[in-house]
């Protein structure tokens, strides 16, 4: 009784937080998700993490990695992340974002952002190592005065 009294519990307060967030938002966080293509993002992203897992992880058969996939439904994560767009975001935010989105500019941004975003990694990269390889030089040239 006590087990059927604490799942109703943890039930009904899940629902209570889904609830919090009114329909008319929810629904333009879900579009600003659609439009954005999120859930292709995170299974793009699951694919490389799983990819760089079995590099540095060699000593699993590789069912494991067909099964880890399976358990990592990427709807379930988004949904997750719905909150912190509720959080963040007014309605009147979300519907100027999706607007903004639907036009031909908005969508060169979500498809361009991406390998602008690879290439600005790489180039900031180069430029800490370059940075690091400047300061190394300087403390040895201190070390030896």
């Amino acid at each position: 009784m006590k087990k059927l009294v604490f799942v109703l519990l943890l039930v009904v307060g899940v629902l209570a937080v889904r609830a919090e967030i009114a329909a008319d938002k929810r629904r333009e966080i879900e579009k600003m998700l659609r439009l954005s293509g999120m859930e292709k993002m995170m299974d793009q992203m699951m694919d490389q993490m799983i990819a760089s897992f079995k590099t540095t992880i060699t000593d699993v058969p590789p069912e494991f990695w067909e099964k880890f996939k399976k358990n990592m439904n990427s709807r379930e994560l988004i949904d997750k992340f719905i909150p912190l767009y509720d959080k963040y975001f007014t309605t009147d935010d979300l519907k100027a974002v999706n607007a903004f989105y639907e036009t031909p500019a908005g969508q060169k941004i979500l498809t361009t952002m991406p390998k602008v975003m690879s290439e600005a990694m790489t180039i900031g990269q180069q430029w800490g190592e370059q940075a690091g390889r400047r300061a190394a030089a300087e403390a040895e040239a201190e070390r030896k005065k």
